[in-house]
């Protein structure tokens, strides 16, 4: 049988701990597969005569099964030979850790390895097989391992399998629901005393020809065969369990399922049980009930041989919103509108036996369809199926963890290969003593700029930059030098430090790289030719998966936190990135320095020997480099075209990737037409990227308020339409102009009739806490504030909260009001904060660049001021900048004011 691997755990057994492999078979039945025989172990590192130790151990330990002296390498440190420890085998995977603080006393003992892997990771990773991978087995018996029943199509124990390479998913089901709780009197649900009244589903594929159902808590008239009706909450709730068991789902979804409605659902089963109502909330395939774990603000679900997957963290973490409503993320990315109930309403829509209650029931029943359209639609899952497949981790892992897990799965599997032994994760005093540490770490070289307006700016990326140097030069913990010293000679870092060559021990970490980076070239080749769309799918989220994994491994060496940790490893790679990119400018600028088009070809100086009349002579220049990108313009006396400029960009890149030792590559990547560049990260440019045969545009930002959600919407789009007019038709005076224009709009608002601009007005920040856990007053907690008194219930921690700022006396955050309120009651905007310190000071930041400053954008209709009274013509044509103009400087005198037309000339 060929399954795909959901889950994974053990239970315990009279024989011995045995594993289970929850998953979904090809012809899309349900799996649980037992494994029996796989043991517990862990390794010291100790001195002296480990027979002794190891009879030591024996006594004084009677949940040691055995202790064997096994020949292993250290963590870290490149070392000539393995040295001997010992690999101490557990009867239970809990004596791990029970035991792991007690062996570190003994006398001679050192070190302990591996003693906080989880067990079903460390059978996965000893056997090679990985999270949603491909398994095929032989049934060997019906499970004599369990006494409670198994909710799978297929129940079994193997003794043999081995993992298969396959590209389809297994025909997942995936279910989502949504749970509406009675507000009584409008105050907050509470589990102590709001019941559950409805429960809406929705199933994909459909569970007995329906792809919604909705259970409620009390008879109704006029509804279809997809509403079930019944006389008690109790029964509503076991028969919403009844329906989850039966559908046998691999993917529990909802939109904020684990902050509310799953802790919800639980808390009030425990309360109706408490008092005699028995219900039945078994969700876990192997019969286990619905609960929850709190760390910290996280709520931690885990459902045995299922993956529970809240849409709402996905969404926040993949798409920069201004506020995660349902109703907004719906309406932004599915362009479908949420039906809504209010829920001061909620009371009197639900006793209703007409059409309001009809209505409530439609409301419940599109908050667990959108749920699932955003999960399909969006895709939310495959970048996560994959990582899982690369890296293997479970998928629910993958979901819940950072990328810290993934990157220690995949070390895991390599040491284990390479007889290696990894340490536990850090505790605290060794994090605080590396934070200490850390403070030493350099990053990325950045250039200054060349500030100003730039035309055919080429931009040159460094393909997997911190990656390639680590795999070009052998960087990795196992090949840092610090007591064993090669004949060799080592490599040395600009930043310090001695690492041995490939030659004398290949590192693990570079070794990974190579795999994963080979993998991403392969599978991006497959994508060129892939045979369907499902194809596609997978083969373009496995090479995400690889880029991301790719990506994390220099943070790892660097992150204090992890199991392995190196400042020598992780300051290697940034000195080699900053010397790189010093040594590509001084390439381009001085070696380089000019590119010599002719009749479709670009060739450097000493390639030519003449130059002729119709040749066109691009000379280069360097003007601003960030980490592993450079920015060259081309400068000629002739017209240089987007193909034009992609040949000297694909020229230059060849030549430095020449200079570079294997597998580094400089890559061309795009063409700014024009680049307007601030300060150091801080720039935007009108890029044309290649696309088929064609070249494909965008205005890109880096460092500006277009692209934080800390600032209104009309900051972002009055920056929008400024950079537009800037970039694209190189119009300074035009973009003063339409600046001029909002600050009109905005000084004289009728909050009444602009609703729109009032939208546009509105900023929005997270309510992360308890307003009482807050340490300083916030604009977004004075609303809170403000909704829970009129209320009487506070808005959920994790929603964005809207808010304005309205005219009046005090501080400003004590001005904040929420949007709607305002609507309704007319209150007026405090129009100089929105002007002079969210619209005004970022386009100021952009036009500055061109001597414009606050005094001339700062523009109000109904004041006439001197320069109204001018004679030139209010219609006269505005100043467009011609490419002499192009490279513009800030005005240092005011001299220099003369020399500009006045801003007043529209």
């Amino acid at each position: 049988m060929n399954f795909q691997i959901l889950d994974a755990d053990y239970i315990g057994h009279e024989s011995g701990p045995v594993i289970r492999l929850f998953g979904r078979a090809e012809d899309g039945k349900s799996v649980c597969c037992f494994v029996p025989g796989f043991e517990p172990y862990f390794f010291i590192n100790a001195e002296g005569e480990l027979d002794k130790l190891s009879t030591m151990l024996t006594e004084q330990f009677d949940v040691i099964k055995k202790v064997e002296i096994v020949p292993k390498f250290e963590p870290i440190g490149f070392q000539l030979s393995r040295k001997p420890m010992l690999r101490v085998t557990t009867m239970e995977p809990r004596n791990v850790p029970e035991i792991r603080d007690d062996v570190l006393t003994l006398p001679g003992v050192k070190e302990v390895y591996e003693t906080d892997i989880l067990f079903r990771n460390r059978f996965l990773i000893d056997k090679g097989l990985h999270g949603m991978g491909w398994v095929s087995v032989e049934p060997v018996s019906d499970s004599p391992y369990s006494s409670e029943k198994i909710y799978c199509d297929s129940v079994f124990t193997a003794d043999s399998f081995e993992e298969i390479e396959k590209l389809s998913i297994a025909p997942l089901k995936y279910f989502s629901f949504d749970i509406e709780c009675l507000p009584l009197e409008g105050s907050m649900p509470v589990p102590e005393s709001s019941p559950v009244i409805m429960i809406s589903m929705s199933f994909s594929p459909a569970f007995k020809g329906h792809d919604t159902i909705v259970v409620v808590a009390k008879k109704v008239e006029g509804t279809g065969d997809d509403v079930e009706c019944f006389d008690s909450e109790t029964l509503m709730l076991n028969r919403f369990f009844e329906i989850f068991q039966e559908y046998d789902a691999d993917v529990i979804s909802g939109y904020n399922i684990n902050g509310f409605d799953i802790p919800y659902i639980a808390d009030r089963v425990t309360i109706l049980s408490g008092s005699g109502d028995n219900v039945r909330s078994t969700v876990g395939r192997d019969g286990r009930i619905l609960s929850y774990r709190k760390i910290g603000n996280r709520t931690m679900v885990s459902i045995p041989g299922r993956v529970v997957v809240d849409a709402l963290p996905l969404i926040r973490s993949q798409y920069s919103l201004k506020r995660y409503t349902l109703r907004n993320v719906a309406k932004e990315l599915l362009d479908r509108e949420k039906l809504d109930v209010a829920p001061s309403e909620m009371e009197e829509y639900w006793n209703d036996s007409g059409e309001k209650l009809l209505k409530f029931i439609d409301y419940a029943r599109r908050d667990s369809e959108l749920a699932m359209e955003l999960f399909l639609k969006l895709q939310l899952l495959d970048k996560h199926i994959a990582i899982a497949q690369v890296s293997g981790s479970l998928l629910q892992e993958v979901v819940d963890g950072g990328q810290t897990s993934m990157v220690d799965n995949l070390l895991l599997r390599e040491y284990g290969k390479q007889d290696r032994v990894i340490p536990p994760k850090p505790s605290d005093e060794l994090v605080a003593m590396r934070n200490r540490s850390s403070e030493g770490l350099k990053g990325g070289e950045v250039l200054d700029p060349k500030r100003g307006l730039l035309e055919n700016v080429v931009i040159l990326d460094y393909k997997s930059l911190y990656p390639t140097i680590m795999m070009a030069h052998n960087l990795c913990y196992t090949t840092v030098v610090e007591q064993d010293r090669p004949d060799a000679e080592t490599i040395k870092p600009p930043s310090g430090g001695e690492f041995v060559p490939a030659e004398v021990s290949k590192g693990i970490m570079p070794s990974i790289l190579e795999s994963l980076l080979q993998r991403r070239v392969e599978t991006k080749k497959k994508m060129k030719n892939a045979a369907s769309d499902s194809e596609y799918r997978v083969l373009d989220a496995t090479q995400l998966a690889l880029k991301i994994l790719l990506n994390s491994f220099y943070g790892y060496s660097g992150y204090t936190r992890a199991r392995l940790y190196s400042m020598a490893l992780a300051n290697a790679v940034t000195s080699f990135g900053r010397n790189n990119i010093l040594n590509t400018r001084a390439l381009i600028n001085g070696t380089i320095s000019k590119v010599i088009l002719r009749d479709g070809s670009a060739y450097f100086t000493e390639e030519l020997s003449s130059i002729n009349a119709d040749d066109t002579i691009v000379s280069l220049s360097v003007v601003y480099g960030d980490t592993d990108s450079v920015f060259v313009q081309c400068s000629s006396k002739k017209e240089v075209s987007l193909d034009d400029a992609g040949l000297v960009g694909t020229k230059i890149a060849a030549m430095v990737s020449d200079s570079l030792p294997d597998p580094m590559e400089l890559e061309f990547e795009s063409i700014a037409k024009r680049a307007l560049f601030i300060a150091k990260k801080r720039y935007a440019i009108w890029v044309f990227e290649p696309s088929g045969d064609g070249w494909k545009e965008d205005i890109k930002v880096k460092g500006m308020e277009t692209v934080r959600r800390d600032w209104c919407e009309l900051t972002s789009k009055t920056l929008n339409t400024v950079l537009g007019l800037v970039l694209k038709d190189g119009d300074v005076d035009g973009a003063v102009s339409h600046v001029r224009s909002v600050v009109d709009g905005v000084r004289n608002i009728d909050v009444r009739k602009d609703s729109e601009i009032i939208e546009d007005l509105t900023m929005t920040r997270m309510f992360s806490k308890k307003a009482a856990s807050y340490k300083n007053k916030q604009p977004h907690l004075t609303v809170a504030e403000k909704i829970e008194r009129r209320t009487g219930s506070p808005p959920p921690v994790g929603e964005r909260i809207p808010f304005v700022i309205v005219a009046g006396k005090g501080l400003f955050v004590n001005r904040a009001e929420d949007p709607e309120y305002v609507r309704e009651n007319n209150i007026p905007i405090d129009v100089d904060y929105y002007i002079k310190k969210q619209l005004l000071p970022p386009v100021e930041r952009i036009l500055g660049v061109f001597g414009v400053d606050m005094a001339n954008l700062d523009y109000d209709s109904r004041q006439m001021g001197l320069f109204d009274f001018s004679d030139k013509p209010q219609d006269s044509p505005v100043k467009r900048i011609s490419k002499k103009e192009v490279e513009v400087q800030p005005p240092q005198q005011s001299e220099d004011k003369k020399s500009q037309s006045s801003l007043f000339d529209f």
